[in-house]
């Protein structure tokens, strides 16, 4: 049988707008340091906002098939 998953706790991220998800989105490749100055938000979350959009394990996917 399987288990079933705890799931994690919720933490309230600040707001993003679509714009600024379509930029991390599009530019997630870049620094860190990069995306802090462009979008203005930490790098905890931006790195939260790119689990959520699934960006970290589509990079992920990308490094195993290379």
């Amino acid at each position: 049988m399987h288990q079933r998953r705890k799931r994690k706790k919720v933490t309230i991220l600040p707001e993003w707008s679509t714009d600024q998800d379509c930029f991390l989105i599009e530019n997630s490749s870049l620094p860190i340091e990069l995306l802090i100055d462009s979008l203005s938000f930490t790098e905890d979350e931006i790195l939260e906002r790119k689990i959520l959009l699934g960006l970290v394990r589509r990079h992920r996917q990308m490094m195993k098939s290379s």
